[in-house]
């Protein structure tokens, strides 16, 4: 990767966290006018069950089977993240670190599923994209759309993505900076920033698999 690309993904990526951080906060107040704060729990943020529901749009698996954020299981909860296969750190690192998160649970990790949408379709074909996220778990799922969907689906959540740009010779590329919770009904509950510790992000799952399972 350029120093050209680094540095300007990084900027972005520096912009990307402020607007998250100023969307979840805006997200923890919820429909009836009185403000309600979201919570902390460690590395974990919360937000109202309420305040982020599943946005409406229909992707595709790498299967190419029909997905969309209300299709979650109900029956577990789900860990979103937006990335792509050509990330060469953060995505992989991110992907890692929630499949450590798992296996460390033992059999409570049944109660969750990962899903990863890409933030760079054009190039994540089906193939390549399932044969990455397989090289982490075979059971993750992964999900192509429109790009401009999936950057709205994102905002969504409170979690700013932009669409691949080609500037001067770079193909830049954003992901997401959270690892959002959601419920059964894809609603987000809250968000692991990336770069939570294993451990951490897996005592906080399974304090909700017990709250909410």
């Amino acid at each position: 990767m350029s120093e050209q690309h680094s540095g300007v993904l990084r900027s972005r990526l520096l912009a990307a966290g402020a607007a998250a951080a100023a969307a979840v906060a805006l997200a923890g107040c919820g429909g009836t006018g009185e403000a309600q704060e979201p919570g902390q729990r460690g590395p974990f943020l919360e937000v109202a069950e309420t305040a982020m529901p599943a946005p409406s749009y229909e992707f595709s698996t790498t299967e190419g089977d029909p997905w969309s954020f209300g299709d979650v299981a109900q029956e577990k909860l789900t860990l979103l993240y937006f990335g792509y296969t050509s990330c060469p750190d953060v995505c992989p690192t991110t992907m890692a670190d929630v499949a450590a998160a798992l296996e460390g649970m033992g059999p409570a990790a049944d109660g969750f599923d990962v899903v990863m949408v890409s933030t760079d379709p054009d190039r994540d074909t089906p193939e390549q994209l399932r044969g990455w996220l397989d090289s982490f778990d075979p059971g993750f799922t992964g999900v192509r759309g429109p790009i401009d969907d999936v950057v709205d689906a994102a905002e969504a959540y409170g979690i700013p993505v932009d669409k691949p740009e080609k500037t001067e010779g770079d193909y830049l590329v954003s992901h997401g900076q959270r690892v959002a919770v959601l419920d059964g009904a894809g609603s987000a509950v809250g968000f692991f920033d990336e770069g939570t510790a294993p451990d951490d992000m897996g005592g906080v799952l399974s304090d909700l698999a017990q709250e909410r399972l």
